[in-house]
């Protein structure tokens, strides 16, 4: 059930209506599966027996600060990358955002994850109005091959990942380097990066392209403190490095080794490594959650 302290998050104050849909949610049973409408008009198909569907069904959102600052960083006509994409809920977003004229390239090496994935960027091309969407049932790595993704939980598939370490349920899967698709493609203006853990080794893939400014903005999660070897491998390669603190007006910036002043965190911090910081700080100085409001998806 809500906690006091659980009204007191931006979603609810932006978006009153979504705390009514939510309170709706808590008072009756919830479905297996449930088809969610997004903030950006796209809908969802999410299984609630998992976490990040369970989420998205109470609330529509998930992850307010990365939705927001990858929100923002994108622009209409780029090319985005999901890495990690899971059922597509960060697919759905840049599909939305960067519009007829942009390109959506997703990576997601469970095998069930991505039926989930396909069936949804379906039901989304058939959407005038959004991205192209090319999805990949493929683990990035720094070696192209195979790899064990292993099972942590089975309440949430999303928090699988590549691991020397076998679990109950843990499986085979196909890797490759961010590097061969890189050489195909023009400029990235987003990465969103979310591979558990693995993250480092997904940048180092990148090999040569990682240090040629093709890739300008990579939001990504990282579950260590700084400086992880993410953040060493993003810095010597000439990125910045800024994380965020959640408001009710928006998202302030903090320095990589700062710590937000008002809010503990349920997720891991997203970071985001930036080519251009000056553009970073513009597309951030305007208050409010833009993610939020729904835009026009015919």
């Amino acid at each position: 059930m809500l906690s006091i302290r659980g009204l007191a998050k931006p979603q609810y104050f932006w978006r009153p209506g979504q705390l009514l849909r939510r309170i709706a949610r808590e008072l009756r049973p919830v479905g297996a599966s449930e088809t969610v409408r997004l903030p950006w008009n796209l809908t969802i198909e999410v299984t609630t027996s998992d976490s990040i569907g369970m989420a998205l069904a109470l609330q529509a959102l998930y992850d307010v600060v990365t939705t927001e600052l990858v929100w923002r960083l994108a622009e209409p006509g780029e090319t985005a990358l999901d890495v990690g994409a899971n059922i597509g809920y960060f697919t759905s977003l840049l599909a939305a955002r960067l519009g007829p004229t942009g390109s959506v390239y997703c990576w997601e090496p469970h095998p069930k994850t991505f039926q989930a994935l396909q069936n949804n960027v379906e039901r989304w091309r058939a959407s005038p109005g959004v991205a192209s969407i090319t999805v990949k049932n493929v683990a990035l790595s720094n070696r192209a091959g195979t790899a064990t993704l292993a099972i942590w939980d089975k309440t949430n598939i999303g928090s699988s990942s590549i691991s020397s370490q076998a679990t109950d349920g843990s499986l085979s899967v196909q890797t490759d380097l961010l590097a061969n698709f890189l050489e195909s493609v023009g400029q990235v203006g987003v990465m969103k990066l979310d591979v558990e853990g693995h993250e480092a080794l997904v940048l180092e893939g990148a090999g040569k392209y990682l240090g040629s400014a093709k890739i300008r903005d990579i939001v990504f999660e990282e579950h260590d403190p700084f400086p992880a070897p993410s953040h060493k491998l993003l810095l010597s390669s000439g990125y910045k490095i800024f994380w965020f603190e959640e408001l009710l007006t928006g998202l302030r910036i903090i320095p990589p080794d700062g710590v937000p002043r008002r809010r503990e965190y349920d997720l891991p911090p997203s970071f985001v490594a930036t080519r251009d910081p000056a553009r970073l700080e513009r597309r951030l100085a305007t208050a409010g959650w833009k993610s939020f409001k729904a835009v026009s998806v015919p």
